[in-house]
């Protein structure tokens, strides 16, 4: 891969990992109620399952859930079914006044706990395997060696996915500090409980 062809990916994943979505929004929530050492277990989370989605696209075996119509559907589906349930969770949390700790309805949220939800989210939606699988092959030479070329595509999507999520959580970590009152902690709350909703929506009728 040349220089030139490396940057041009360099860029386009840049804009494609500020666009928010559900990682995003995970990262932010998590670091306003716990702070930036917790928020680094949902990053974790959400590097692992970019990292499996690239892996199984590039085996084929994406590929091969995506030609199954059923198979795909049903991913699908429990994918948005668990942003629903997220946002719902979201939606109902009670200010940190009123209870110990909120965190999409959990008093007690230990790091293990929040790595496996957005290992959850992330691994809960196929379009990523279809999101690889067109990505990819736009930045490879087939007249050079594939394998040297992937491990170079993956660990910069996952770099670019890591730098950007924390910068996202120590922007959390500055919100929480607005966060005082438990009408904006409330309302905070909302926000995210409605942005779960809608990506889960999207995801169901997309």
């Amino acid at each position: 891969m040349s220089t030139e062809l490396y940057l041009v990916y360099l860029t386009t994943v840049i804009v494609l990992l500020i666009a928010p979505g559900p990682m995003t929004m995970l990262t932010l929530s998590t670091s306003v109620r716990f702070g930036h050492r917790k928020a680094l277990a949902t990053i974790v989370g959400s590097n692992l399952a970019g990292l499996i989605l690239m892996l199984l696209s590039a085996t084929g075996i994406g590929a091969l859930i995506t030609s199954n119509p059923a198979l795909f559907e049903a991913l699908k589906y429990a994918g948005a079914g668990y942003l629903l349930w997220l946002g719902i969770s979201a939606w109902r949390a009670r200010p940190k006044e009123a209870v110990e700790t909120t965190s999409f309805g959990y008093r007690d949220r230990c790091t293990f706990s929040l790595f496996k939800q957005t290992l959850l989210v992330g691994l809960a939606n196929p379009k990523g395997l279809i999101f690889f699988a067109a990505l990819f092959p736009q930045f490879l030479d087939t007249s050079k060696p594939m394998t040297p070329q992937l491990v170079l595509l993956c660990s910069t999507f996952t770099a670019v996915d890591f730098i950007i999520l924390n910068l996202v959580a120590m922007g959390g970590c500055q919100l929480a500090n607005r966060l005082c009152s438990s009408t904006a902690q409330k309302r905070f709350n909302r926000l995210c409980g409605a942005t779960f909703i809608g990506l889960g929506s999207a995801l169901a009728i997309g």
